[in-house]
């Protein structure tokens, strides 16, 4: 068989599409670092009947063992935490987003199943299941888009801060300062590209079921850049990687102490005049000894690490409820 990826976009119905390897696919699976992984579609379906070649194709299907460990426990992360916020506070850094992942071994749960949920639980977010021949399964929930463009139109967001929903009142410094760095960044970003007539939307509050964010639009026209190439010079945005972007990215690596794999990597695909591709967020790693889920936050130098590490913790939580019913 081959492999598929099945998508439901918000207020839309779910897509599936056959994947086949292809160094000048449309389609795009790419980790947080690494190469990019390209793939051709073959077939696309939607509504039930993209529901019912997804069920199809996992009777069918086989992942392997990834020996699934969970990366920290509290008191690594918050030592994690407190090295970047001192690395923040003595100007190596603005901001670093770490992350962590959470095992769940030998679990008896159904994939089409935890994506119904998915649907259900989060309806203005991406949700989407990737699967590629003798590799895991990735699924997820993800509120972020990477870009988007139609025409020469383009349009993308800056997302960071996150607190429980509901709260009132004003939101913090913390989260405030974090979300300008985002949107900063994308904008400049954006200028270099040659993207003209940029506009700012926001912030506004964006819900993600039991947790919301700070979230602004960014529109503008591309002049000369495909959209395939901005969304590698957007990857990794300052909301999962840090900045500036190469000092986050050689803390990452040299300190957050796994392999991310394809969380806060991206995926998505070209088809005629529209291009759209979102980060990879919320998600999970389905393997044949387990489920490994993945949840982060951004770190600067007024960061707490007790509350990063609940944030998390809460973030997690979240993604249980919904997986475990």
């Amino acid at each position: 068989m081959n492999g598929f990826a099945l998508l439901r976009e918000p207020g839309g119905p779910a897509n599936h599409f056959e994947l086949q390897a292809n160094t000048h696919g449309a389609f795009l699976f790419a980790p947080f670092s690494g190469p990019v992984e390209r793939y051709e579609v073959l077939s696309r379906s939607e509504g039930e009947s993209a529901l019912k070649q997804a069920t199809q194709a996992l009777g069918a299907a086989h992942w392997p063992d990834i020996r699934i460990q969970s990366s920290h426990d509290q008191q690594a992360y918050e030592a994690l935490v407190d090295s970047a916020r001192r690395a923040c506070d003595e100007g190596a850094l603005e901001k670093v987003v770490l992350s962590r992942c959470q095992a769940y071994a030998e679990v008896q749960i159904e994939p089409m199943e935890t994506f119904n949920r998915l649907c259900a639980s989060y309806p203005g977010a991406t949700v989407y299941m990737i699967f590629r021949m003798g590799q895991s399964l990735w699924m997820g929930a993800t509120p972020e888009c990477l870009v988007e463009t139609l025409g020469n139109n383009v349009k993308t967001m800056s997302l960071a801060g996150t607190r429980l929903a509901g709260q009132s009142g004003s939101w913090g410094t913390k989260e405030r300062e974090e979300q300008n760095l985002v949107t900063r960044d994308i904008t400049h970003m954006l200028q270099v590209l040659g993207c003209k007539q940029l506009t700012i939307e926001g912030p506004t509050v964006m819900n993600a079921g039991p947790v919301e964010h700070l979230c602004s639009i960014i529109q503008g026209e591309k002049n000369g850049s495909s959209s395939e190439e901005i969304a590698r010079a957007l990857h990794p945005t300052p909301a999962v990687g840090g900045l500036p972007r190469a000092q986050a990215s050689t803390f990452i690596r040299q300190r957050e102490g796994y392999d991310r794999r394809f969380y806060a990597g991206f995926f998505g695909y070209s088809q005629g005049d529209r291009s759209v591709f979102y980060v990879n967020l919320r998600c999970l790693e389905w393997a044949a000894d387990g489920l490994l889920c993945y949840a982060g936050g951004g770190i600067t130098s007024k960061s707490d690490p007790r509350h990063e590490w609940q944030e998390t913790e809460q973030k997690l939580k979240t993604l249980e409820r919904v997986i475990f019913g």
